[in-house]
């Protein structure tokens, strides 16, 4: 297949590439919740899975939907059983570390109704979709721009950036820590080879993050060092923990697959 404009002119393509995703974000606010969400859901999915490859030719030209998804690392999924496992691991990591903290300060309340129907729904496109589009296709531009850790900065910048709620001291240091995480997402990526174990870690960690950081009453700034302080030690850990299990635990899904 032939290249693209957007293929050749990169720096626009990221624009255009991450605009739409993020504009879509308005049809969750559709009334009825759930059926919002789909939609962003199904959108999202057809953003990233046919208008860019096919129509914006990116990130590297128009290609066939296996060779591109090989491209932003969304194949392959082997070895299938250690990546879900990392993703899980990483996952657990950081909300027993939010969850340390919050018992810590003595107001940390269980409250189910923090994890209700809906966000499993929403959780999906941020589990998936901003891991496509930022440590899949963005990263994947940069990565042709800039040597990687350049690309990886920039990516995560971006990611942590478009998180950003409000101009205030709590909303600058959410972002500082959600950069940090989105490292975590990129390092995951880039020493798998796959996108896998990162949707799996941030679609779980999504789902009850609201659960384990339920401290009404607690004082604010000193519960809100406890936790941050816990999470980013949590994320060194959980790179440690990345580069320790796929360095021992060899291809064998792989290598058997391909004895088959």
């Amino acid at each position: 297949m032939c290249g693209s404009w957007f293929a050749d002119h990169r720096r626009p393509a990221i624009v255009v590439t991450l605009l739409p995703f993020l504009l879509m974000g308005v049809l969750e606010r559709v009334p009825g919740g759930a059926p919002g969400a789909v939609l962003y859901f199904v959108a999202a999915g057809v953003w990233a899975l046919y208008v860019t490859p096919r129509l914006l030719g990116l990130p590297d030209g128009r290609k066939p939907l296996r060779e591109y998804l090989f491209d932003i690392r969304l194949l392959p999924v082997s070895p299938l059983g250690r990546n879900v496992l990392i993703g899980l691991c990483l996952a657990a990591l950081t909300l027993s570390a939010i969850l340390a903290a919050s018992l810590l300060t003595r107001h940390f309340v269980p409250d189910w109704s923090l994890v209700p129907q809906l966000r499993w729904i929403k959780g999906l496109t941020r589990g998936i979709w901003e891991e496509v589009f930022f440590r899949g296709i963005v990263l994947a531009i940069f990565m042709r721009l800039y040597r990687r850790r350049p690309a990886v900065l920039w990516t995560t910048f971006i990611f942590a950036i478009v998180h950003l709620g409000a101009l205030s001291p709590e909303a600058v240091v959410d972002v500082v820590s959600i950069f940090f995480m989105g490292l975590l997402f990129a390092y995951l990526v880039l020493k798998t080879g796959s996108l896998l174990p990162g949707i799996v870690f941030h679609y779980t960690h999504d789902i009850f993050v609201n659960l384990v950081q339920n401290t009404p009453g607690a004082d604010e700034p000193a519960a809100s060092a406890l936790l941050y302080a816990f999470l980013w030690i949590a994320l060194a850990v959980g790179a440690w923990l990345t580069k320790l299990v796929v360095e021992r635990w060899p291809l064998r899904e792989l290598l058997d697959a391909g004895e088959g």
